[in-house]
């Protein structure tokens, strides 16, 4: 009698323990209701320090509590949602870096600095679209405005203007140097303003017979409608080895990346 009482105790005891084995416990359950508070929220960027707290609880449990947490895949839900949004306002703020980039540029009085306008009207065109599929609210975090469309007509117009005012340098170095039959190899234009008028230096690579390149600049600016005849007539100044000034020894640098080919079509 007593062995079988002996055995029911043992039965019993096993099956408490087993009983406690699988009872959860009240950090294991506080784990499952931070991560269930996640499901029901729309996550935002502003959930990142819930989500944190989340999962610092969690990691804080050990690990036959963490086998216990039977809803984590909730967690790796929210968190990979999160990754998700935070790229997005990544790329606004990308956005917005070019944004100001292309107003900066339009804005621009007198520059050495090499700026691909070409580009940053490609980019400017890129952004207006991926904007325009924004909701409303996103909107609100990317700094399109009157500004930026200035700015991108601004932009249009002087790539026209440079391009054309070069063909006519071109042009005009062609007819002077016809005989010499040079090659143009590269041409460069940067841009001034003053007195609301718009002004352009050039400067051009050529081949010349032997091969060797050579860079001519002009020790002029003149108007962005200055014509070929009107370069040729003053072609001492305007085709010289010898740069006067700094401020033209940075020109062969240009602030506009121009299309060579276009400019010698138009050249012709």
């Amino acid at each position: 009698m007593k062995k079988i009482i002996s055995i029911v105790f043992v039965l019993i005891l096993s099956a408490l323990v087993l009983c406690s084995c699988g009872k959860k416990t009240e950090a294991t359950k506080n784990v499952e209701n931070m991560i269930n508070a996640l499901a029901d929220i729309k996550i935002g960027i502003d959930s990142g320090e819930q989500i944190a707290e989340a999962e610092s609880a969690y990691n804080a449990l050990s690990d036959e509590e963490k086998a216990k947490v039977k809803n984590y895949n909730k967690l790796e839900k929210a968190k990979e949602e999160l990754a998700s949004v935070q790229a997005k306002y990544e790329s606004f703020d990308e956005m917005n870096s070019v944004i100001e980039k292309i107003i900066d540029a339009a804005n621009t009085r007198f520059s050495t600095e090499n700026t691909d306008y070409a580009e940053l009207l490609s980019q400017a065109q890129d952004i207006l679209d991926n904007f325009n599929k924004l909701s409303d609210e996103e909107k609100k975090n990317v700094n399109v405005s009157d500004e930026l469309n200035e700015a991108i007509e601004a932009l249009n117009a002087y790539t026209s203007s440079a391009e054309k005012s070069t063909a006519a340098y071109v042009k005009a170095f062609n007819e002077v140097y016809a005989d010499e039959k040079y090659e143009v190899t590269a041409v460069y234009c940067i841009k001034q303003i003053r007195d609301a008028t718009e002004y352009h230096i050039f400067a051009l690579t050529y081949k010349d017979k032997n091969g060797e390149e050579h860079n001519v600049y002009a020790n002029a600016r003149c108007s962005a409608n200055t014509t070929a005849q009107t370069i040729i007539s003053n072609a001492e100044t305007f085709f010289s080895e010898n740069a006067v000034s700094d401020d033209y020894n940075a020109v062969i640098g240009g602030n506009i990346d121009l299309n060579l080919e276009k400019v010698l079509e138009l050249a012709k």
